[in-house]
């Protein structure tokens, strides 16, 4: 007996900025299990699997009434679809036939959307004992989609369940999962008590998971340094699907996580945070220069001033391409864009004596608590993101000739981000995060476009990739430096993701890291020597190198079935 079941977009709880959109798998909510069969275990757990499919889609479910086999499930497949069987608590099996927009990314195996931590330590158990990659999605913002994607058989851990916030006033701390957003970071905390705070980035959408572990940039940054300075402690489940805390987990790999890339040690479960004190009231203004307007002995000053402002002041300066007149005439625009801790009558004095060219008056300015003034719009859907360091002022005539390149290629923007303060007074080795003392400013490049055709992708990629040349002697060297937050596999990555090669990961590694690279190194062969967590741009273990994961070939997941993946043209940008 078989029945067909639809299901619209209201009956699943949709997932926030999936890069990966156009894979699902959902039935009823409230009436769900799923098997993870590893070997001829078989592990109940409630609704783990699922993703959000195109908005306006309908997902058709094909049901037929059986008795259960808990020892093994089956699993279809097509030239363009799986079909994947889980057991009902009803002993029914639910066939959910997942399809693909695009036929030019490699498919996972399952999108495993975890509810409580024993999901994961099962998942890890289970994709270790037949060697297939993870992946791990905590907010999806990964600039080149390494959390979503991959070029082998591969399964996506979703950490979105786990997001709740608990906030301790007494110890004025946190525990966050990795899953929460900083957003609602942010509001939870500013509920608890207004003026208690964390220093993280302005995307409000980016996942605690992503952003924590690779260091954690943000508008506090001159005050109270980055969000890897105010993390005190974490949970992780490491290569053997054991779950670690700062006590029991090994010291070195809590320095590893702390801005090393959490995704090439093991799958981060929460974070305990030290909030720190802000004031009430916090001042915020945009103040706007058209480039042919003479701003080029203004922005000069910014260089030199930016990074030796009071500690309370952040000023970031933003470039972009934009019309003015009549007839449309394309400049570059920059935005100065300031967030002060403390009142306006307290910030013109300080600006009018060490920046009095910016010409800030009090009706640029405006008040509002900590928590309004963390509001960021969300970027567009296709962008090429770069990011470079800059240790002396770029020469006057410097500045005219990269204006005059960005509005030839229109589309590109700029975020100068000072640097300074409390950056300048932690060690470089303190955490893997080396960019401290010494850099002026750091420069993330951003190429965003809404046209989808393949020619407009290479041409606007092709842009950032001849912006970023032109930047070269402006710049750091020896090694050129790089933000991971800002994920760019153009400077090193290793292909196909499943061959480690070490020397390929110290071309990416030394600009990220510097000489922190090598002891992450130590780190991952110390705590996973045969490489199980790995990714285009992972830290290698040294006994894992220039070889295919323990030698072993890839095997399908018998969590699905057994059946091997379509084979599928690898996939362009994220």
């Amino acid at each position: 007996m078989h029945a067909s079941s639809t299901f619209s977009n209201d009956q699943i709880l949709g997932r926030r900025n999936a890069n990966v959109h156009d894979t699902f798998c959902c039935a009823n909510p409230t009436n769900y299990s799923f098997s993870l069969i590893c070997g001829n275990r078989s592990l109940q757990h409630q609704n783990p699997l699922r993703s959000l499919p195109p908005p306006g889609s309908e997902i058709t479910v094909t049901t037929s009434t059986m008795m259960v086999d808990n020892s093994s499930y089956d699993v279809g497949e097509t030239d363009d679809s799986y079909m994947v069987a889980a057991t009902t608590t009803t002993t029914m099996t639910v066939m959910m036939k997942i399809t693909s927009a695009t036929q030019q990314t490699l498919k996972p195996l399952a999108i495993i959307t975890v509810k409580d931590s024993s999901h994961v330590q099962v998942t890890v158990k289970c994709a270790k004992s037949n060697n297939i990659q993870i992946r791990i999605r905590s907010g999806g913002h990964d600039y080149e989609g390494l959390s979503n994607v991959s070029d082998m058989p591969y399964v996506i851990i979703d950490l979105l369940h786990l997001n709740s916030i608990d906030v301790n006033l007494e110890e004025e701390t946190a525990w966050v999962e990795s899953g929460a957003i900083l957003g609602k970071i942010y509001y939870t905390i500013a509920m608890k008590n207004n003026s208690l705070a964390f220093p993280s980035g302005v995307c409000f959408s980016v996942g605690a998971g992503g952003q924590l572990s690779s260091a954690g940039h943000g508008n506090l940054m001159r005050k109270f340094g980055l969000s890897i300075d105010n993390t005190i402690d974490a949970k992780i489940v490491d290569v053997n699907g054991n779950i670690l805390d700062r006590r029991s987990i090994e010291k070195d790999l809590f320095w590893a996580i702390r801005g090393g890339g959490g995704a090439s040690f093991g799958v981060i479960l929460s974070w305990k945070l030290k909030l720190i004190q802000v004031t009430l009231e916090v001042t915020v203004f945009n103040v706007k220069r058209n480039v042919n307007e003479d701003v080029t002995d203004v922005f000069y000053k910014w260089q030199l001033i930016a990074p030796k402002l009071h500690k309370d002041l952040f000023i970031r300066a933003q470039h972009n391409v934009v019309q003015i007149g009549e007839h449309g005439e394309k400049v570059v625009q920059v935005s100065f864009i300031g967030q002060f801790l403390g009142t306006i009558e307290r910030l013109l004095p300080l600006i009018n004596e060490s920046f009095p060219e910016l010409g800030l008056k009090k009706s640029d300015c405006s008040s509002m608590s900590w928590i309004n003034s963390t509001f960021f719009d969300p970027k567009p859907v296709y962008f090429k993101g770069k990011s470079d360091y800059v240790k002396k002022p770029i020469p006057r005539e410097a500045l005219k000739s990269m204006w005059k390149l960005m509005i030839e290629g229109e589309t590109l923007s700029m975020q100068w981000n000072p640097y300074g303060g409390r950056m300048e007074e932690i060690s470089p080795s303190k955490t893997p995060f080396p960019h401290r003392a010494g850099n002026l400013f750091m420069i993330q490049y951003f190429n965003s476009w809404t046209e989808e055709c393949p020619k407009t992708i290479e041409r606007h990629v092709n842009f950032s990739r001849l912006f970023y040349e032109f930047m070269t002697p402006y710049v750091s060297n020896s090694p050129t430096e790089a933000l991971l937050n800002y994920r760019d596999v153009d400077i090193g990555a290793n292909h196909p993701s499943n061959l480690t090669k070490i020397d390929v990961a110290r071309t990416y590694g030394s600009k990220y890291f510097k000489e922190n690279f090598e002891r992450l190194v130590s780190v991952k062969t110390k705590v996973d020597p045969d490489n199980f967590f790995r990714h285009e741009q992972s830290i290698p273990s040294r006994e894992g190198k220039e070889r295919l994961s323990r030698g072993k070939e890839e095997k399908p997941f018998p969590c699905l079935g057994g059946k091997k993946p379509t084979k599928r043209r690898k996939g362009g940008l994220m």
